[in-house]
């Protein structure tokens, strides 16, 4: 199992659109992904679960990978939470 810590960097938190991006991203991944915040936790390819973490801009997130490619799933969930939640996706 990896353990990270990452902060979140959506200036509005983890709402619903950064939940469901989150989801998207763990949903290629066959590990199990944990995110706990302020003693809550969420299995990360449930984005009501996400949501309701409520976790807010600036603050940090306990990220827990647990599988056969949970370096790639840890690297890619840190790149999100950190840096890409703060950029708006592009419309598809």
């Amino acid at each position: 199992m990896k353990t990270v810590t990452a902060t979140v960097s959506d200036p509005v938190g983890f709402h619903l659109r950064a939940a469901g991006r989150i989801v998207k991203l763990t949903k290629c991944f066959e590990s199990e992904v944990t995110i706990r915040y302020n003693g809550r936790v969420a299995n990360a390819k449930s984005i009501m679960g996400l949501a309701s973490l409520a976790a807010e801009f600036g603050t940090d997130v306990l990220i827990e990978v647990e599988g056969v490619d949970e370096e790639a799933a840890i690297k890619q969930l840190v790149q999100l939470i950190e840096i890409d939640l703060a950029i708006a996706e592009d419309p598809v």
